[in-house]
């Protein structure tokens, strides 16, 4: 094989891998809390942002999730987070789950810190919809709405807020794209609450089954909320260590000597 055969087939390969490769642009460090609910035993689950904080598991049982494990609640489980600084996002969130719901006809709760943000399903007389909530000035409304959930299928729900500047919006995202949208100008509240999954302040008890439940002190976009939705947390978050470029030219390399 002639050498100017190899550079044409080497180029072929390069232009096939930057059209095909692609990695997560979302700094690891923005995440205040990443909850994987991976381990599949046990009555702890790991804060895989690395900030330690950990949930203590309250009768939730383990089952298969949408990427590995996840915890199946009945109505009256939780998963408690203790409250920190770094929980408390004031300026700029981003809060996550997946869910399977098996019921919806009441209050259901996915995410929860109570008098700061939260994340559910509301019950039927509130239009039974996903909604997000934030509180910067001492009333949760107005709400973020966006469809009724479908039982029994796998989910995925999203908020994001940020206050500075003119970005006072929360919006909501279904499966990674924009779905809902309210104006909500001010800081949000800070309170020594604890973060809940499955429940809020002791009520509206999630029924079914929650996986990667996630906390971000940025405003993330409908792109990276789609990455997260196609890749996983897991994958996401620990990201390759060589970027596209990187590849390229160690691919080339190989290629070009040979």
């Amino acid at each position: 094989m002639s050498r100017l055969t190899r550079m044409a087939m080497a180029f072929c390969f390069v232009s096939v891998l930057v059209g095909s490769l692609s990695w997560s642009k979302i700094d690891p460090e923005t995440a205040v809390g990443v909850w994987l609910l991976d381990e599949g035993v046990g009555n702890d689950t790991k804060d895989s942002s690395g900030r330690g904080h950990d949930g203590q598991i309250n009768g939730a049982k383990w089952e298969n999730g949408k990427f590995g494990k996840g915890l199946e609640f009945n109505g009256g489980q939780w998963v408690e987070i203790k409250s920190t600084p770094e929980l408390q996002v004031g300026n700029q969130l981003t809060m996550m789950a997946w869910f399977y719901a098996t019921k919806i006809d009441d209050w259901r709760q996915l995410i929860a810190k109570s008098d700061e943000y939260l994340l559910r399903i509301d019950p039927p007389q509130e239009g039974n919809k996903m909604s997000a909530f934030v509180k910067p000035s001492g009333s949760w409304e107005p709400r973020a709405s966006s469809r009724v959930p479908e039982k029994k299928t796998w989910t995925h729900f999203a908020a994001t807020y940020g206050s500075k500047a003119k970005n006072e919006h929360l919006i909501v995202y279904v499966n990674g794209v924009q779905a809902g949208v309210s104006t909500r100008p001010g800081k949000i509240t800070v309170t020594g609450n604890p973060v809940e999954i499955g429940r809020w302040g002791g009520g509206s008890f999630f029924v079914g089954i929650i996986d990667e439940a996630a906390v971000f002190n940025i405003v993330l976009g409908e792109e990276d909320l789609q990455t997260i939705m196609d890749q996983g947390l897991a994958k996401v978050l620990g990201g390759a260590s060589m970027s596209p470029i990187g590849m390229l030219a160690s691919t080339w390399g190989k290629l070009r000597y040979r």
